[in-house]
């Protein structure tokens, strides 16, 4: 029984995830674009990030089976962002991702922080996923490199080269994972007192 109590919140969120990969994928019908390909690439983006926020802040609320579904869909749905974008805009070419970053960021070099970033969520998400004792005995400090890694290519993805909405999203989710961090570093410090 406890087993399948552990599978709900991932076949849930998985759930939840597939419907919204299908929306991203459904998006150019829904909104009109000048370049569905490109749209449909920032929106798998979206539901990727989308759901590393939900991780991330179920993580500081100690919800780890929430935290741990979220993470793995995230990771997930991040991979299937990363096929689009090469499939769609880049042709499967390597060269043609690094000149649009280029085009994109001036600094073409900055793929390989994408690069990086998507292999440390996917590892980081499947060893979760497949040995949770191990992935919560892990160092305190590669925890938290980890995510601060992540989160500072997640708030430059959001914050720095978005604007809009999603730019004012980014802005409000990461001032609410802020409290949250502050909230809970406060609640530490308390209890040790």
């Amino acid at each position: 029984m406890a087993g399948a109590a552990h599978r709900q919140p991932i076949v849930g969120i998985a759930l939840a995830g597939a419907l919204l990969l299908a929306i991203a994928f459904a998006s150019p019908r829904i909104i009109p674009d000048a370049d569905p390909a490109d749209l449909v690439t920032r929106q798998t983006a979206r539901v990727a990030l989308l759901f590393w926020g939900l991780a991330t802040a179920a993580l500081l609320l100690c919800r780890r089976e929430f935290a741990r579904a979220a993470w793995a869909v995230g990771a997930t749905t991040f991979l299937v962002h990363v096929a689009t974008a090469f499939h769609e805009i880049h042709g499967w070419s390597h060269t043609a991702a690094y000149q649009h970053v280029e085009l994109v960021s001036g600094f073409g070099a900055g793929v390989f922080v994408s690069y990086t970033f998507t292999v440390l969520w996917v590892v980081d998400g499947t060893w979760w996923l497949i040995d949770r004792a191990g992935y919560d005995e892990r160092p305190t400090w590669l925890d938290r490199l980890i995510h601060s890694f992540l989160a500072f290519v997640v708030f430059n993805g959001t914050v720095i080269y978005e604007t809009g909405f999603i730019r004012r999203a980014g802005v409000i989710s990461f001032s609410l994972l802020g409290v949250l961090l502050l909230a809970r570093t406060r609640g530490r410090v308390l209890m040790r007192q």
